[in-house]
């Protein structure tokens, strides 16, 4: 399977010195792909069949509403309404004239199944998870070819555990047999370190809300929840997608 690389965005994540660096290439991701969609490809006939075909999940139907660009987002829910108006007609109609519980349940369930067939590939998911797999094949390739991101990777914050997760799973393919051992080893000692940090800040937090602490020195520890947070679920804070 050939996967373009996209090493100079990768790097320059990485230099970024965030606790994963894979999570900030997904939210410029993100944001790119929403940028995409408020500006004038909604106006492209090939996009607007996409969108009506596909759409987006709630979270980026929401993200392109508080983007405050009303009429390129009304213009892609004027027609994608109206193509699930038309999927869901029948199953509509059959509803309205429902007059037994059995009838009903399998009148709801068809309704349910149309909805739900209408909600999957959201259009920004998909192009980040794109781009997810170039960036998690492209930083074990920059492992096993470049010594220098080796060096650098080794000194970084690691990863949150999904994408330490999905690293490990992308390295498989990703690298030959004789590297893949050693580069399991190396990102998992990475991570582990990196783990006993967060966890030391985070203790060292909910220690300095004792009172016997209370004119002790954070010691950078202010923010060690959402620091916490983020490397244990991997979920970026809401994006906004116009402002960076």
């Amino acid at each position: 399977m050939k996967i373009e690389l996209e090493t100079i965005p990768v790097w320059d994540a990485l230099h970024k010195e965030g606790e994963c660096f894979i999570c900030d290439l997904m939210a410029m991701a993100q944001k790119d792909a929403l940028s995409f969609y408020l500006g004038n490809s909604v106006m492209n006939p090939e996009t607007r069949v996409k969108v009506n075909e596909h759409g987006f999940c709630s979270k980026h139907w929401q993200l392109l509403v508080s983007a405050n660009k009303p009429q390129g987002v009304a213009l892609m829910a004027d027609t994608y309404l109206a193509r699930t108006r038309e999927k869901s007609d029948a199953a509509l109609k059959v509803l309205m004239k429902v007059t037994r519980a059995r009838q009903a349940k399998k009148a709801v369930q068809a309704f349910n199944e149309i909805i739900d067939e209408r909600e999957k590939g959201c259009l920004v998911c998909s192009a980040m998870e794109e781009r997810l797999k170039r960036y998690l094949y492209t930083t074990c390739y920059l492992w096993g070819e470049d010594p220098s991101f080796r060096e650098e990777l080794s000194k970084s914050k690691g990863f949150c555990l999904h994408h330490f997760q999905l690293l490990l799973e992308t390295a498989q393919r990703a690298l030959s047999s004789s590297q893949y051992p050693s580069f399991v080893q190396a990102v998992s000692e990475l991570e582990v370190s990196n783990l006993d940090r967060i966890a030391k800040d985070i203790y060292w937090m909910t220690q300095k809300y004792k009172s016997e602490n209370a004119d002790k020195p954070w010691n950078g520890c202010e923010d060690a929840h959402r620091r916490g947070v983020d490397k244990i679920t991997g979920r970026r804070r809401v994006i906004d997608p116009v402002k960076s």
